[in-house]
């Protein structure tokens, strides 16, 4: 079990929740996420068409899905500081060949490598910042280390425009790929007191919960990996047809800066009103944010539902998953893996569907709400279990 004593010190709480923090910040903010501000000038200078840009982000999570499913067995038979190693280099590498490859072939080949780079970084860094966050009994910090994903959203969205006016799309990723290599050894040095011990392995053969409500959350979250990525993808195309390009980046930034603290707050909600019931009030306040600008295409509007989409995304992923975890905690590594590859299969859904509806009407309004739509279901199926579980304690019966 990963949170029995040992004789071994503890490492560094401090450097552990850094390290995390940079590891989204790169495998992620940057990896997966500098993709959205960048979209509309690729689509420009690598003559994208809008199907192709959601083929691309489909396939980028069809990557993802295939790192997070396989990034559990890794981590059982070489530990998970090696698979983080393979990640973030990884990361660093596909952030560069996306600026070196503009026909669509290579290009679709990089993005698919750079989700499966996300995936290993993420189960990896998860069960190893985790491990470390419960040992010093600060489970509050996890909301810290999930900020690293809006830290990544707001440098990627703040400089990728301007300094693309510069040197083009081509020439942002590869700038972004020596940003994601520096930090990716600050992060390697740091982690390297956090390797989980062999013996602890054996949390990963536990068997998966068979609880209901377990699985009611695995649904949900797929729901949630379904209706979030159509915004995360298109936010700014989208908005750049109304609003223009220069202020349509704000979007993704405003975004981003809400999802740094928004992890600690609906953590902290938690701990006052219950797990469920906070992640249930997240994927309502997230419906109400993505379907916003289907509603009207005004700034104000925009930048409200870019706001209550930013201040949601990353607490939901906060709630969900330490709620499944809560089922099994000497299985926390894998039910990580299995919730994101679930989450990973709504992600290869929805860029796609997105990318069908966008080219069929001119525009990515029948696809936001879809996606809220979506949402809301999610909520919908956990409401029951708010009402009556709000903060339920590991059970280990079918219910």
């Amino acid at each position: 079990m990963i949170d029995q004593p040992t004789d071994r010190p503890l490492p560094s709480l401090t450097g552990g929740v850094i390290a995390g923090f940079l590891t989204l910040f790169v495998a992620m903010g940057i990896g997966r996420f500098l993709y959205t501000p960048l979209l509309p000038l690729m689509i420009h200078e690598y003559a994208l068409s809008p199907r192709d840009a959601g083929l691309i982000a489909s396939l980028n999570y069809v990557g993802y899905l295939i790192g997070a499913f396989t990034a559990g067995p890794l981590c059982r038979t070489f530990r998970e500081y090696p698979v983080l190693v393979i990640g973030l280099l990884l990361s660093a590498l596909t952030t560069a060949s996306t600026g070196l490859f503009q026909s669509f072939p290579p290009l679709a080949i990089s993005r698919a490598l750079a989700g499966v780079a996300s995936g290993l970084a993420f189960v990896s860094a998860s069960g190893m910042v985790l491990t470390t966050i419960v040992r010093h009994h600060r489970e509050s910090l996890t909301g810290l280390y999930y900020g690293g994903v809006g830290g990544g959203i707001v440098v990627t969205g703040l400089a990728a425009f301007p300094v693309a006016q510069y040197i083009g799309a081509t020439g942002t990723w590869q700038l972004f790929s020596l940003i994601s290599i520096l930090c990716g050894l600050i992060i390697l040095i740091l982690m390297r007191a956090h390797q989980i011990p062999s013996q602890a392995d054996a949390r990963s053969r536990i068997p998966l919960p068979r609880n209901r409500r377990f699985w009611r959350v695995v649904v949900a979250y797929g729901l949630e990996g379904f209706g979030y990525i159509i915004t995360g993808t298109f936010m700014v195309a989208a908005a750049t047809s109304s609003i223009g390009p220069e202020r349509a980046h704000l979007i993704w930034v405003v975004a981003g800066a809400a999802a740094i603290p928004s992890a600690l707050f609906w953590s902290t909600t938690a701990h006052r009103v219950g797990r469920t019931r906070a992640l249930v009030a997240a994927l309502v306040l997230q419906s109400i944010g993505i379907v916003l600008p289907a509603v009207g295409n005004q700034l104000p509007i925009l930048l409200l539902g870019s706001l209550l989409f930013g201040s949601t995304f990353m607490g939901i992923v906060t709630l969900a998953l330490s709620e499944g975890a809560s089922f099994a905690p000497q299985s926390r590594s894998s039910i990580i893996a299995l919730m994101t590859g679930i989450y990973g299969f709504g992600q290869i859904l929805g860029p796609t569907l997105a990318s069908l509806l966008a080219s069929y009407s001119g525009s990515y309004t029948s696809a936001l709400v879809i996606a809220s739509a979506a949402i809301a279901v999610a909520a919908l199926h956990l409401l029951p279990d708010a009402l009556h579980h709000p903060q339920r304690k590991p059970v280990t019966s079918k219910e």
